[in-house]
């Protein structure tokens, strides 16, 4: 049996571990081939994720890049060449009141979390378009549908991120492009695995299906997004949060 994308090759940006990882194996599960892309200081987790991904009976690479820097983003199209599906993924958070705020963690985050997307999305357009086909799907987060006290330049990132996905879904819209985005909520990863119980059992309580995603939860829609049949789902973003809209 054909799987639905059996022939097409995804790129997920940060896709070492935590939900990247997830997405990745999401796609590769469908029958697509993956580029596992993280900064080169993850090389050796990212390169157990090509592994796993590859036991799923795809081909698989891992590409070390900055997404925020230009140089190697353009320099990652040219030899990765032309991909059906980009997932921008890669993302960074330094919490901050706005009272308290430092320009340079403001930069550092808007840097990787909505320029990074920018020149990802930038730098593959010009082989979807020659394909006449894609998927571009954007991680962004419910922060930056309702902001969450303390995240001033996580919620400006992720609300640009939704912004930019409906701006070039419209660009892209009858050229065979969709561009959506996943406004995830709370994600159980290992990293959210080392605070304190009590920390973690709080946040629980508020959201009304009493319960934390898993990435696997997160990393399904992706895939529903990327297959052929959503071809009318464009400009989208899709709330996977338990419920939590403020």
């Amino acid at each position: 049996m054909v799987k639905e994308l059996e022939g097409k090759l995804a790129l997920v940006t940060g896709s070492a571990r935590g939900l990247g990882r997830a997405i990745a194996l999401e796609l590769a599960s469908r029958g697509a081939d993956i580029v596992v892309n993280d900064v080169p200081q993850m090389e050796e987790v990212a390169l157990k994720t090509v592994e796993e991904v590859k036991a799923l009976g795809v081909n698989a690479r891992f590409y070390p890049a900055f997404v925020n820097d230009e140089a190697q983003v353009n320099k990652m199209a040219e030899e990765v060449g032309p991909v059906d599906i980009l997932v921008n993924n890669a993302g960074i958070n330094r919490d901050g009141h706005m009272r308290k705020s430092k320009k340079e963690d403001w930069d550092a985050v808007i840097d990787v979390n909505l320029t990074g997307p920018f020149l990802c999305t930038r730098a593959f357009i010009p082989g979807m378009l020659q394909k006449g086909w894609g998927r571009i799907v954007n991680i962004a987060s419910y922060v930056g549908r309702t902001g969450v006290f303390g995240t001033p330049y996580y919620a400006a990132s992720k609300g640009g991120l939704i912004a930019f996905t409906k701006e070039v879904a419209i660009e892209l819209a009858r050229k065979g492009i969709t561009v959506n985005a996943l406004a995830p909520g709370y994600i159980l990863t290992d990293m959210m695995k080392n605070y304190p119980k009590e920390y973690l059992d709080e946040i629980t309580s508020k959201i009304p299906v009493q319960k934390w995603a898993q990435p696997e939860d997160i990393a399904y829609w992706v895939g529903v997004v990327a297959s052929p049949r959503a071809w009318y789902m464009t400009g989208a973003v899709i709330d996977c949060n338990g419920g939590w809209y403020m």
